[in-house]
């Protein structure tokens, strides 16, 4: 059996459970989702069960809670503290038998061969960890319910234009939180102008931006430059995967520096898609410790 800690927004929650499934279809086990984190977690919750992955009947059900993450406060306090360890030349935390920490940030190798039972912990942000399964992956992303009303109605107008482009433009607390800030930092209109640019001239036809933000005034103004047509999209903050969704129907994709948006980019199955992405995923001195060239498949655009 293969179970895997589920943590943070949903874009990382499908992460860790594409990874997870993946492994376990090679090694020709099951999968179980440890969802016990979110209860000391509050800025987020679990998500998976919106949408068509089979595991989540078993989770909901509660049955398999008693799994091994409850030995720790979270994977991330002992990352942190190994990282930090590791540069003052001290050896770092040892983990339990048959329990695998993401060891940094780019895929890792060695992940493939890993055997069952195991605990994985991680965020394994690569489409290279669940490239075996991409079709799988795709079809069990998609909503369990149909949309809303109002989902439904930008799906409409989606479907009216030539060619609809999706702009995500994440402030939130990338912004409010100096913390996620000092990692992330938000991107700024250089990057939306050659974005968007970009798209307009490989496109070669006229572009409808469909802008999905947590900040409408700043995503308008980040946005004056841009003088085609523009739909802004007010999603429903406590259903955020029917945002993804509607990222997914567009054709093409301006994304953030944002698991969220990573995810409506990829989703998207077309190979005529132009996904411009940036090359700032993290802070300048944040991608000094990070190795992000297995984040982005192989034909998105980088700015």
């Amino acid at each position: 059996m293969i179970t895997v800690s589920i943590l943070g927004g949903l874009g990382n929650q499908m992460f860790q459970y594409a990874a997870a499934k993946a492994l376990a279809n090679r090694i020709g086990t099951g999968v179980v989702l440890d969802r016990s984190a979110f209860e000391g977690y509050k800025l987020r919750s679990f998500m998976l069960d919106r949408l068509q992955i089979p595991e989540c009947d078993l989770v909901n059900g509660g049955d398999q809670m008693g799994t091994p993450a409850r030995r720790y406060t979270s994977f991330l306090w002992r990352g942190r503290v190994n990282r930090l360890l590791e540069r003052v030349g001290m050896k770092p935390i040892a983990f339990a038998d048959g329990t695998y920490v993401e060891p940094n940030f780019h895929f890792d190798p060695a992940f493939i061969e890993l055997k069952a039972p195991v605990s994985l912990f991680g965020y394994f942000q690569s489409e290279r960890y669940f490239e075996n399964i991409t079709g799988d992956v795709r079809r069990y992303f998609s909503p369990l319910e149909p949309l809303g009303l109002a989902s439904q109605a930008i799906a409409d107008a989606m479907d009216r234009v030539e060619i609809p482009v999706s702009v995500h433009i994440r402030r939130g607390d990338y912004v409010a939180s100096a913390e996620t800030a000092r990692v992330h930092g938000a991107l700024g209109v250089d990057y939306y102008r050659k974005a968007i640019g970009l798209i307009e001239r490989q496109a070669k036809a006229r572009i409808t931006l469909f802008v999905f933000s947590d900040d409408a005034e700043a995503a308008a103004d980040l946005l004056r430059f841009h003088s085609g047509e523009t739909v802004e999209v007010r999603g429903d903050p406590d259903r955020p995967w029917e945002d993804m969704a509607l990222m997914a129907r567009c054709h093409h994709h301006a994304i953030a520096n944002s698991s969220f948006s990573w995810w409506g980019a990829w989703l998207n199955p077309s190979s005529e898609k132009i996904v411009v992405a940036p090359r700032a995923w993290f802070s300048s001195e944040e991608l000094r410790r990070r190795n992000t060239c297995d984040l982005y498949p192989s034909r998105w655009v980088l700015v």
